[in-house]
């Protein structure tokens, strides 16, 4: 019996040191992806941080935080904000942050829209969130006024600070019958919209093709997409891997009948990469079988055709199925109301957003009150998903302990954005960056 006993406990010894081993080995693995992780996101400065949090004290009396927008901004600076120094309000019609680089791909059933989206509550759960959308602020008060979807009351928040991170919407640029024919690339439900768009169309024409009507079909078939920008390019990219890899194996009747035209008024498209790749893009684009219009602008669009006014003057037509405006974007109406009340004549005079200072403090606002982020913000920085989310975290580094004098501090450290490349996807598996 005494050796039976013996041998259980030694049994139970060998297990309980294999479980040692794997626990050990797990935690090592998963302690350096955590560190890696930290390395690679540029969040290295938290483990320190954590360490002074916990021995200091909170503050007694918190300031009220008010933070405008769920983008790349607004959740960066969220992410990095310490709730234990300020109470924070996040408020925006979105609940929810979409990873955008994946917003074309979500046109053509590559990746599910639920698939790019994360619940706003769940980025810091010590936020408080709410659904609805700003419709007036007074500056001078410190109050902005907000109102939830259908019937919902008004409210007011008062705020210390003020970040406004609310993006930009497409710019239409006055052109007639854009906004009432044209479908854009901008949020998640535009992507849901663009596909449903685009699965319509083709059920239509499939119809048009069995009742023989050939001139339906090819129109219902043409997509034009005005903007040669990032994505139009990449929207592009996408839609002929979608014709050439799906279509032609469920409609093989109507892949060949497919065309995409990509229009833009610059000599060339990808302005902001280097020109020998934005050239090699285009070879690449009309080998799949895009269609160029270069140095064409749109003078108007209709229900079912689109005209285009080329360099030399000529005068062109375009008939389509579908009409995707990606040609650039402009300040929300919420945006021009901050820069109005601002005033030209206290530095608000751009047109594409609020001017910002080195440290993304809003110009004509005292200092430390008025913060601006991303692509609703002009701060000599491309509007693009990097930035804004470097901008978020630099800014919240600035609200930590032992940082906050930076706020008002004329003289705080600059924000410094560093590139680390774009890239562009141009179809059949392949990127241009």
């Amino acid at each position: 019996e005494d050796h039976q006993i013996s041998s259980n406990m030694s049994k139970m010894q060998q297990v309980a040191r294999k479980a040692a081993k794997v626990t050990a080995v797990g935690g090592g693995i998963f302690g350096s992806y955590r560190f890696v992780d930290t390395f690679l996101n540029d969040n290295l400065d938290d483990i320190p941080y954590a360490i002074k949090v916990f021995f200091s004290r909170a503050p007694a009396e918190r300031k009220k935080v008010v933070v405008l927008g769920s983008g790349w901004g607004a959740t960066s600076f969220v992410k990095k904000l310490d709730p234990a120094l300020y109470d924070v309000t996040v408020a925006s019609p979105r609940p929810f942050f979409f990873y955008t680089p994946l917003l074309c791909s979500s046109t053509t059933g590559v990746v599910n829209p639920c698939n790019i989206i994360e619940p706003i509550r769940d980025v810091n759960r010590s936020v408080r969130y709410l659904n609805v959308s700003c419709k007036d602020v007074d500056l001078k008060a410190k109050k902005v006024v907000c109102k939830g979807s259908g019937d919902s009351a008004e409210l007011t928040l008062d705020y210390d600070h003020l970040v406004v991170s609310v993006g930009a919407q497409p710019n239409t640029f006055g052109i007639k019958g854009i906004q009432e024919h044209a479908m854009f690339l901008k949020e998640v439900e535009h992507g849901r919209a663009v596909r449903e768009k685009l699965l319509t169309n083709i059920e239509k024409a499939d119809v048009a093709f069995a009742a023989g009507d050939m001139e339906l079909m090819k129109k219902l078939l043409n997509v034009v997409v005005v903007g040669g920008g990032p994505t139009g390019v990449e929207f592009c990219g996408e839609l002929c891997d979608f014709i050439n890899k799906d279509l032609s194996k469920q409609y093989p009747n109507l892949a060949g009948h497919f065309k995409v035209t990509l229009v833009e008024a610059l000599p060339g498209i990808l302005a902001m990469f280097k020109k020998e790749i934005a050239q090699h893009v285009e070879t690449h684009l009309a080998k799949q079988g895009v269609e160029m219009r270069l140095n064409a602008m749109v003078k108007e669009a209709e229900p079912d055709k689109v005209h285009l006014k080329n360099k030399d003057g000529t005068v062109e037509t375009l008939d389509y199925g579908m009409l995707l405006w990606v040609g650039g974007v402009c300040m929300r109406p919420f945006t021009k109301q901050v820069a109005d009340q601002i005033g030209k004549e206290e530095g608000q005079t751009d047109r594409r957003g609020l001017l910002v200072d080195s440290c993304l403090r809003v110009k004509g606002t005292p200092l430390g009150e008025v913060f601006a982020l991303g692509d609703c913000a002009v701060s000599g920085k491309p509007p693009t998903a990097q930035v804004a989310a470097q901008q978020g975290k630099y800014l919240g580094r600035m609200f930590r302990k032992g940082s906050e004098s930076m706020i008002e501090d004329a003289e705080a450290t600059p924000f410094v954005f560093k590139d680390k490349g774009k890239m562009a996807y141009i179809g059949e598996s392949k990127a241009a960056a």
